[in-house]
């Protein structure tokens, strides 16, 4: 099997012979595909040198018939991005989300123009809270993980707004029995609705779909940890006032 010209974004990369590097791509018509890029890590033998740069579109062509293949080509679109600071962070985050729980050669079209669009704002006017929102839910929906947010899971009943609801993963919204915010995982009727509607005029909107958002996705996730988070909370750590 060959494919020529395919746009694509590297999500993934680590050494992989002293010249060689293997490489974990999101491709538009062939959804996440792992490769061998043979002298993408540094000159061969010959002198011969490419490279490959994570956040930038690629046209990749790669060939062969087993669930590795070998990378023969990778184009650059537009000019690479070279993401610092927080636009690095999220960089690594997104690109790490999408590693952990994109299955291999399930194309997602829509997920791919989100993504594009994504990084294409990161790199040209930095991190976008909203965005990045609305790209995890673009990707929990791709995955048939979307949130149910319509109504009440065991009666049925449409949200209310003055009252208190627990999301449970693969299953929906649950009313509280006691209205009392007392533990994190609850949030209140008025900020659903308004995650519901897309009015994120208010900070306590946003601030619900985040924290919804990163309990869905360490459920499916599986206990495991992304290396992105750990190094941003490092980041932060070394910020703070001695």
């Amino acid at each position: 099997m060959r494919v020529d010209a395919e746009a694509g974004f590297v999500l993934h990369s680590t050494p992989y012979s002293e010249t060689s590097l293997l490489v974990d791509l999101f491709t538009k018509s062939h959804g996440r595909i792992r490769c061998v890029a043979k002298g993408f890590r540094k000159p061969n033998k010959r002198g011969i040198s490419r490279a490959i740069f994570p956040y930038t579109e690629h046209q990749f062509s790669w060939q062969g018939r087993g669930d590795l293949k070998t990378l023969t080509q990778a184009d650059a679109i537009n000019t690479p991005a070279f993401l610092q600071q927080e636009c690095l962070f999220t960089g690594l985050y997104v690109n790490e989300l999408l590693y952990r729980l994109l299955p291999e050669y399930d194309a997602h079209d829509y997920l791919y123009q989100q993504y594009s669009a994504f990084m294409l704002r990161l790199v040209t006017e930095g991190p976008d809270e909203l965005m990045l929102r609305y790209l995890e839910m673009a990707l929990l929906d791709e995955l048939g993980y979307g949130l149910v947010l319509d109504s009440e899971v065991v009666h049925g009943t449409a949200v209310v707004a003055g009252k208190l609801y627990h999301y449970m993963p693969e299953q929906g919204l649950v009313e509280l029995s006691s209205q009392h915010k007392q533990v994190s995982g609850v949030y209140l009727g008025e900020d659903i609705l308004g995650l519901i509607a897309g009015d994120f005029s208010q900070r306590s909107v946003m601030k619900t779909a985040k924290q919804l958002l990163r309990g869905v996705i360490n459920f499916y996730l599986g206990g495991r940890q992304l290396h992105s988070r750990e190094l941003y909370r490092q980041h932060l750590l070394s910020r703070a006032p001695k």
